[in-house]
Protein backbone atom coordinates (compact mmCIF):
# COMPACT_ATOMS: atom_id res chain seq x y z
CA UNK A 1 0.00 0.00 0.00
CA UNK A 2 2.41 2.19 0.88
CA UNK A 3 4.75 2.02 -2.15
CA UNK A 4 1.54 2.26 -4.67
CA UNK A 5 1.20 5.44 -2.84
CA UNK A 6 4.31 6.87 -3.17
CA UNK A 7 4.10 5.58 -6.91
CA UNK A 8 1.20 7.94 -7.41
CA UNK A 9 1.41 11.38 -9.09
CA UNK A 10 -0.23 14.53 -9.30
CA UNK A 11 -2.39 13.56 -12.30
CA UNK A 12 -2.97 10.11 -10.88
CA UNK A 13 -6.73 9.48 -9.28
CA UNK A 14 -7.02 7.28 -6.25
CA UNK A 15 -7.54 3.23 -7.58
CA UNK A 16 -10.52 3.05 -8.95
CA UNK A 17 -11.54 6.59 -9.98
CA UNK A 18 -11.44 9.17 -12.57
CA UNK A 19 -10.64 12.51 -12.52
CA UNK A 20 -13.59 14.88 -12.62
CA UNK A 21 -13.93 17.99 -15.21
CA UNK A 22 -13.53 20.43 -12.66
CA UNK A 23 -10.13 18.46 -11.58
CA UNK A 24 -8.92 17.95 -15.76
CA UNK A 25 -9.83 22.22 -16.27
CA UNK A 26 -7.36 22.99 -12.95
CA UNK A 27 -4.48 20.62 -14.42
CA UNK A 28 -4.88 22.48 -17.64
CA UNK A 29 -5.06 25.95 -16.74
CA UNK A 30 -3.37 26.50 -13.90
CA UNK A 31 -2.46 30.28 -14.92
CA UNK A 32 -6.52 30.95 -13.91
CA UNK A 33 -6.67 33.06 -10.94
CA UNK A 34 -8.60 29.65 -8.51
CA UNK A 35 -10.71 30.12 -5.67
CA UNK A 36 -12.11 27.34 -3.77
CA UNK A 37 -15.47 28.97 -4.87
CA UNK A 38 -14.30 27.18 -8.40
CA UNK A 39 -14.33 24.07 -7.11
CA UNK A 40 -17.55 23.24 -4.86
CA UNK A 41 -18.36 20.21 -4.96
CA UNK A 42 -15.08 18.66 -5.52
CA UNK A 43 -12.85 19.60 -2.48
CA UNK A 44 -12.65 15.91 -1.65
CA UNK A 45 -11.10 15.06 -4.89
CA UNK A 46 -8.42 18.42 -5.09
CA UNK A 47 -7.48 17.10 -1.57
CA UNK A 48 -6.68 13.83 -2.85
CA UNK A 49 -4.66 14.68 -5.75
CA UNK A 50 -1.21 16.07 -5.16
CA UNK A 51 -1.62 19.56 -6.75
CA UNK A 52 -4.78 19.62 -5.97
CA UNK A 53 -4.17 19.28 -1.99
CA UNK A 54 -1.72 21.91 -2.50
CA UNK A 55 -3.38 24.50 -4.09
CA UNK A 56 -6.28 23.68 -1.07
CA UNK A 57 -3.46 24.34 0.92
CA UNK A 58 -2.43 28.05 -0.31
CA UNK A 59 -5.86 29.13 -0.34
CA UNK A 60 -6.73 27.89 3.18
CA UNK A 61 -3.39 30.00 4.06
CA UNK A 62 -4.57 33.24 3.26
CA UNK A 63 -8.76 32.60 2.69
CA UNK A 64 -11.66 34.53 4.75
CA UNK A 65 -13.60 32.79 6.76
CA UNK A 66 -16.42 32.62 4.33
CA UNK A 67 -13.62 30.38 2.19
CA UNK A 68 -12.79 28.42 5.13
CA UNK A 69 -15.85 27.17 5.94
CA UNK A 70 -16.34 26.36 1.95
CA UNK A 71 -13.56 23.83 2.71
CA UNK A 72 -14.91 22.38 5.85
CA UNK A 73 -18.47 21.88 4.43
CA UNK A 74 -16.81 19.51 2.27
CA UNK A 75 -13.56 18.01 4.10
CA UNK A 76 -15.55 17.14 7.20
CA UNK A 77 -17.80 14.39 5.96
CA UNK A 78 -15.05 12.98 4.70
CA UNK A 79 -12.63 13.47 7.11
CA UNK A 80 -12.24 9.45 7.19
CA UNK A 81 -10.84 9.16 3.64
CA UNK A 82 -8.82 12.11 4.09
CA UNK A 83 -7.03 11.84 7.43
CA UNK A 84 -4.71 8.78 6.64
CA UNK A 85 -4.03 9.90 2.83
CA UNK A 86 -0.99 10.47 1.42
CA UNK A 87 -1.83 14.42 -0.27
CA UNK A 88 -5.35 14.57 1.78
CA UNK A 89 -3.52 15.00 5.31
CA UNK A 90 -1.82 18.19 4.43
CA UNK A 91 -4.95 19.83 4.04
CA UNK A 92 -5.92 18.60 7.34
CA UNK A 93 -3.05 19.84 8.93
CA UNK A 94 -3.64 22.81 7.20
CA UNK A 95 -7.30 23.49 8.77
CA UNK A 96 -5.67 22.88 11.67
CA UNK A 97 -3.09 25.52 11.56
CA UNK A 98 -4.93 28.13 9.98
CA UNK A 99 -8.93 27.61 10.65
CA UNK A 100 -10.41 29.54 13.11
CA UNK A 101 -10.67 28.11 16.79
CA UNK A 102 -14.34 26.53 16.26
CA UNK A 103 -12.85 24.80 12.87
CA UNK A 104 -9.79 23.63 14.51
CA UNK A 105 -11.74 22.05 17.55
CA UNK A 106 -13.93 20.41 15.25
CA UNK A 107 -11.65 18.80 13.49
CA UNK A 108 -10.10 17.57 16.73
CA UNK A 109 -13.02 15.71 18.03
CA UNK A 110 -13.87 14.03 15.10
CA UNK A 111 -10.02 12.44 15.67
CA UNK A 112 -10.34 11.99 19.02
CA UNK A 113 -12.14 8.62 19.06
CA UNK A 114 -9.76 6.96 16.95
CA UNK A 115 -6.61 8.87 17.90
CA UNK A 116 -4.72 6.03 18.83
CA UNK A 117 -5.14 4.02 15.40
CA UNK A 118 -4.35 7.26 13.72
CA UNK A 119 -1.47 7.51 15.39
CA UNK A 120 0.09 4.23 13.90
CA UNK A 121 -0.51 5.34 10.80
CA UNK A 122 2.26 6.70 8.49
CA UNK A 123 -0.13 9.67 7.11
CA UNK A 124 -2.71 10.06 9.84
CA UNK A 125 -0.03 10.54 12.56
CA UNK A 126 1.13 13.92 11.28
CA UNK A 127 -2.41 15.03 11.77
CA UNK A 128 -2.81 13.80 15.62
CA UNK A 129 1.10 15.85 15.64
CA UNK A 130 -0.33 18.97 14.53
CA UNK A 131 -3.53 18.43 16.19
CA UNK A 132 -1.39 18.38 19.29
CA UNK A 133 0.77 21.37 18.20
CA UNK A 134 -2.51 23.62 18.04
CA UNK A 135 -4.77 22.44 20.39
CA UNK A 136 -5.94 25.18 22.74
CA UNK A 137 -4.35 25.25 26.72
CA UNK A 138 -7.48 24.02 27.97
CA UNK A 139 -7.91 21.33 25.55
CA UNK A 140 -4.86 19.70 26.03
CA UNK A 141 -5.07 17.38 28.65
CA UNK A 142 -8.19 15.83 27.65
CA UNK A 143 -6.56 14.96 24.22
CA UNK A 144 -3.46 13.90 25.58
CA UNK A 145 -5.93 11.34 28.36
CA UNK A 146 -6.36 9.44 25.40
CA UNK A 147 -3.03 8.19 25.28
CA UNK A 148 -2.77 6.81 28.69
CA UNK A 149 -2.28 3.61 29.39
CA UNK A 150 -1.48 3.60 25.48
CA UNK A 151 2.01 4.92 25.52
CA UNK A 152 4.27 2.37 24.89
CA UNK A 153 2.27 1.04 22.09
CA UNK A 154 2.87 4.23 20.21
CA UNK A 155 6.71 3.88 21.34
CA UNK A 156 7.10 0.87 19.98
CA UNK A 157 5.47 1.57 16.77
CA UNK A 158 7.14 3.72 13.39
CA UNK A 159 4.53 6.18 13.54
CA UNK A 160 3.54 6.40 17.02
CA UNK A 161 6.55 7.51 18.65
CA UNK A 162 6.54 10.49 16.95
CA UNK A 163 3.41 11.41 18.44
CA UNK A 164 4.74 10.46 22.23
CA UNK A 165 7.74 12.62 21.15
CA UNK A 166 5.23 15.42 20.17
CA UNK A 167 3.16 15.00 23.60
CA UNK A 168 6.49 15.81 25.34
CA UNK A 169 7.70 18.65 23.29
CA UNK A 170 4.08 20.35 23.08
CA UNK A 171 3.62 20.21 26.93
CA UNK A 172 6.95 21.59 27.62
CA UNK A 173 6.05 24.46 25.51
CA UNK A 174 2.91 24.88 27.55
CA UNK A 175 4.98 25.80 30.47
CA UNK A 176 2.98 28.81 31.37
CA UNK A 177 0.01 25.95 32.10
CA UNK A 178 -0.46 24.84 35.40
CA UNK A 179 -1.09 21.33 33.46
CA UNK A 180 1.95 21.91 31.17
CA UNK A 181 4.86 19.62 31.29
CA UNK A 182 2.97 17.36 34.16
CA UNK A 183 0.50 16.49 31.14
CA UNK A 184 2.80 13.67 30.11
CA UNK A 185 3.50 12.37 33.90
CA UNK A 186 2.08 9.06 32.54
CA UNK A 187 4.34 8.60 29.56
CA UNK A 188 7.40 8.88 32.11
CA UNK A 189 6.01 6.57 34.30
CA UNK A 190 5.10 3.98 31.42
CA UNK A 191 9.00 4.62 30.50
CA UNK A 192 10.53 4.53 33.80
CA UNK A 193 8.96 1.11 34.21
CA UNK A 194 10.94 -0.24 30.96
CA UNK A 195 13.80 2.18 30.92
CA UNK A 196 16.31 -0.39 29.45
CA UNK A 197 14.45 -2.10 27.13
CA UNK A 198 13.32 1.66 26.03
CA UNK A 199 16.89 2.64 25.97
CA UNK A 200 18.03 -0.02 23.76
CA UNK A 201 15.02 0.29 21.11
CA UNK A 202 15.34 2.31 18.11
CA UNK A 203 12.48 4.37 18.74
CA UNK A 204 12.10 4.13 22.49
CA UNK A 205 15.80 5.92 22.76
CA UNK A 206 14.01 9.17 20.53
CA UNK A 207 11.14 9.45 23.15
CA UNK A 208 13.95 9.20 26.37
CA UNK A 209 15.86 11.46 24.54
CA UNK A 210 12.79 13.74 24.45
CA UNK A 211 11.94 13.23 28.39
CA UNK A 212 15.70 14.82 28.99
CA UNK A 213 15.28 17.88 26.75
CA UNK A 214 11.95 18.59 28.21
CA UNK A 215 10.23 17.24 31.17
CA UNK A 216 9.88 18.97 34.64
CA UNK A 217 13.13 18.96 36.60
CA UNK A 218 12.04 16.47 39.37
CA UNK A 219 10.55 14.54 36.30
CA UNK A 220 14.11 14.69 34.81
CA UNK A 221 15.88 13.73 38.03
CA UNK A 222 13.62 10.39 38.40
CA UNK A 223 14.46 9.97 34.66
CA UNK A 224 18.48 10.42 35.26
CA UNK A 225 18.24 8.45 38.58
CA UNK A 226 16.54 5.30 36.69
CA UNK A 227 19.12 5.49 33.68
CA UNK A 228 21.90 5.88 36.07
CA UNK A 229 21.12 2.32 37.27
CA UNK A 230 21.41 0.87 33.49
CA UNK A 231 24.72 3.28 32.61
CA UNK A 232 26.86 -0.44 31.64
CA UNK A 233 24.59 -1.87 30.05
CA UNK A 234 23.64 1.49 27.27
CA UNK A 235 27.33 2.83 26.96
CA UNK A 236 27.77 0.50 23.64
CA UNK A 237 24.49 0.02 22.74
CA UNK A 238 23.85 0.87 18.76
CA UNK A 239 20.47 2.64 20.34
CA UNK A 240 21.45 3.15 24.22
CA UNK A 241 24.50 4.90 23.58
CA UNK A 242 22.35 8.18 22.32
CA UNK A 243 20.63 7.81 25.66
CA UNK A 244 23.92 7.91 27.61
CA UNK A 245 25.01 10.90 25.13
CA UNK A 246 21.82 12.42 26.57
CA UNK A 247 22.63 12.43 30.10
CA UNK A 248 25.82 13.51 29.44
CA UNK A 249 25.08 16.92 27.83
CA UNK A 250 21.58 17.70 29.77
CA UNK A 251 22.65 15.33 32.84
CA UNK A 252 23.92 15.73 36.38
CA UNK A 253 27.83 16.06 37.14
CA UNK A 254 27.33 13.02 39.09
CA UNK A 255 25.93 11.28 36.20
CA UNK A 256 29.12 12.27 34.31
CA UNK A 257 31.23 10.87 36.95
CA UNK A 258 29.03 7.77 36.91
CA UNK A 259 29.58 7.21 33.16
CA UNK A 260 33.94 8.83 33.62
CA UNK A 261 33.67 5.80 36.11
CA UNK A 262 32.54 2.78 33.38
CA UNK A 263 34.74 4.40 30.73
CA UNK A 264 38.32 4.16 33.02
CA UNK A 265 36.88 0.62 34.50
CA UNK A 266 36.07 -1.10 30.68
CA UNK A 267 39.73 0.52 29.60
CA UNK A 268 39.69 3.78 27.79
CA UNK A 269 41.38 2.27 24.65
CA UNK A 270 38.65 -0.83 25.00
CA UNK A 271 35.65 1.61 24.30
CA UNK A 272 37.18 4.65 22.32
CA UNK A 273 37.96 1.28 19.82
CA UNK A 274 34.05 0.39 19.66
CA UNK A 275 31.76 2.35 17.21
CA UNK A 276 29.26 3.30 19.96
CA UNK A 277 31.01 3.47 22.73
CA UNK A 278 33.46 5.84 21.32
CA UNK A 279 30.69 8.54 20.81
CA UNK A 280 30.15 8.64 24.20
CA UNK A 281 33.70 9.48 25.59
CA UNK A 282 33.90 11.75 22.67
CA UNK A 283 30.65 13.41 24.33
CA UNK A 284 31.80 13.44 27.84
CA UNK A 285 34.97 15.22 26.84
CA UNK A 286 32.31 17.67 25.00
CA UNK A 287 30.31 18.28 28.23
CA UNK A 288 32.60 16.78 30.75
CA UNK A 289 34.04 19.80 33.52
CA UNK A 290 37.87 20.57 33.12
CA UNK A 291 38.56 17.39 36.31
CA UNK A 292 36.52 14.85 34.03
CA UNK A 293 38.82 15.89 30.95
CA UNK A 294 41.89 16.13 32.74
CA UNK A 295 41.16 12.46 33.98
CA UNK A 296 40.52 11.16 30.69
CA UNK A 297 43.91 12.56 29.25
CA UNK A 298 45.83 10.81 32.22
CA UNK A 299 44.06 7.70 31.00
CA UNK A 300 45.60 8.52 27.68
CA UNK A 301 49.09 8.49 29.12
CA UNK A 302 49.01 5.47 30.41
CA UNK A 303 51.19 2.18 28.74
CA UNK A 304 49.66 -0.39 27.85
CA UNK A 305 50.55 -3.94 26.76
CA UNK A 306 49.54 -4.87 23.08
CA UNK A 307 51.33 -8.01 21.27
CA UNK A 308 54.08 -8.01 22.98
CA UNK A 309 54.90 -4.36 22.36
CA UNK A 310 54.35 -1.76 25.41
CA UNK A 311 53.31 2.21 24.26
CA UNK A 312 51.19 4.82 25.77
CA UNK A 313 47.13 3.99 25.26
CA UNK A 314 47.19 7.88 22.97
CA UNK A 315 49.22 6.01 20.39
CA UNK A 316 47.24 3.04 20.43
CA UNK A 317 44.45 5.31 20.08
CA UNK A 318 45.40 7.70 17.16
CA UNK A 319 45.59 4.64 14.89
CA UNK A 320 42.57 3.35 15.36
CA UNK A 321 39.04 3.92 12.83
CA UNK A 322 37.41 5.15 15.64
CA UNK A 323 39.63 6.08 18.24
CA UNK A 324 41.66 9.04 16.97
CA UNK A 325 38.35 10.76 16.72
CA UNK A 326 38.52 10.46 20.53
CA UNK A 327 42.07 11.96 20.52
CA UNK A 328 40.85 14.71 18.16
CA UNK A 329 38.38 15.90 20.57
CA UNK A 330 40.34 15.78 23.39
CA UNK A 331 43.07 18.46 21.91
CA UNK A 332 39.79 20.25 21.20
CA UNK A 333 38.82 21.07 24.56
CA UNK A 334 41.45 20.32 26.85
CA UNK A 335 42.57 23.54 28.42
CA UNK A 336 46.21 24.68 28.85
CA UNK A 337 47.50 22.73 31.63
CA UNK A 338 50.03 19.95 32.89
CA UNK A 339 47.79 17.49 31.60
CA UNK A 340 47.47 18.97 27.80
CA UNK A 341 51.04 19.22 27.64
CA UNK A 342 51.88 16.21 29.12
CA UNK A 343 49.65 14.94 25.99
CA UNK A 344 51.14 17.15 23.60
CA UNK A 345 54.72 16.23 24.62
CA UNK A 346 53.82 12.42 23.96
CA UNK A 347 52.35 12.47 20.71
CA UNK A 348 55.14 15.51 19.96
CA UNK A 349 57.71 12.79 20.75
CA UNK A 350 56.09 9.86 18.40
CA UNK A 351 54.61 12.26 15.55
CA UNK A 352 57.02 10.81 12.92
CA UNK A 353 55.90 7.35 14.00
CA UNK A 354 52.05 8.97 13.42
CA UNK A 355 52.79 9.09 9.19
CA UNK A 356 55.14 6.90 9.02
CA UNK A 357 53.92 3.70 10.69
CA UNK A 358 51.12 1.96 8.93
CA UNK A 359 47.74 1.68 10.37
CA UNK A 360 46.06 -1.07 11.78
CA UNK A 361 43.61 -2.81 10.18
CA UNK A 362 40.35 -1.17 10.76
CA UNK A 363 36.92 -1.34 9.99
CA UNK A 364 35.92 1.50 7.38
CA UNK A 365 32.85 3.33 8.05
CA UNK A 366 31.05 6.66 7.41
CA UNK A 367 32.58 7.69 10.54
CA UNK A 368 36.59 7.06 9.00
CA UNK A 369 36.19 6.77 5.09
CA UNK A 370 40.03 6.81 5.22
CA UNK A 371 42.30 6.22 7.98
CA UNK A 372 44.88 7.26 6.73
CA UNK A 373 44.00 10.46 5.54
CA UNK A 374 42.47 11.27 9.66
CA UNK A 375 46.02 9.96 10.83
CA UNK A 376 47.58 12.85 8.17
CA UNK A 377 44.55 15.22 9.96
CA UNK A 378 45.68 15.00 13.35
CA UNK A 379 49.44 14.89 12.52
CA UNK A 380 48.94 18.47 11.43
CA UNK A 381 47.05 19.35 14.47
CA UNK A 382 50.00 18.00 16.31
CA UNK A 383 51.98 20.22 14.56
CA UNK A 384 49.73 23.03 15.04
CA UNK A 385 49.45 22.92 18.10
CA UNK A 386 53.12 22.29 18.86
CA UNK A 387 54.34 25.45 17.46
CA UNK A 388 51.60 27.38 19.73
CA UNK A 389 52.09 25.94 23.43
CA UNK A 390 55.35 23.74 23.74
CA UNK A 391 58.44 25.47 24.61
CA UNK A 392 61.16 25.73 21.97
Amino acid sequence: KRAAARRRTKRDPPPGRTHSSALEEFHALKTRLWTVFDIKGHVVEFCQDQSGSRFVQQRLEVADELEKHAVMQEVVPALSSLRNDVFGNYVLQKILEHGTPAMRREIRDLLKPDILALSLQMYGCRVVQKALETVEDEDLPGLLDEFRGKAVACIHDQNGNHVVQKMIEVAHQRTKNVDGPRAVSFVLEDVLAQIVSLSCHPYGCRVIQRILEHCADDEKERALDAIRSCHGALLDDQYGNYVIQHVLQYGREGDRDSILGLIVKGGLLTLSRQKFASNVVEKLLKYGNARQRNAIVREMLKKADEEGNEASVVLLMVRDAFANYVVQTTLDVVAEGEERRALLQELNEHSTQLVSVQPCPVYISEKNPSPSLTLLLLYRKIIHLRSILLPK
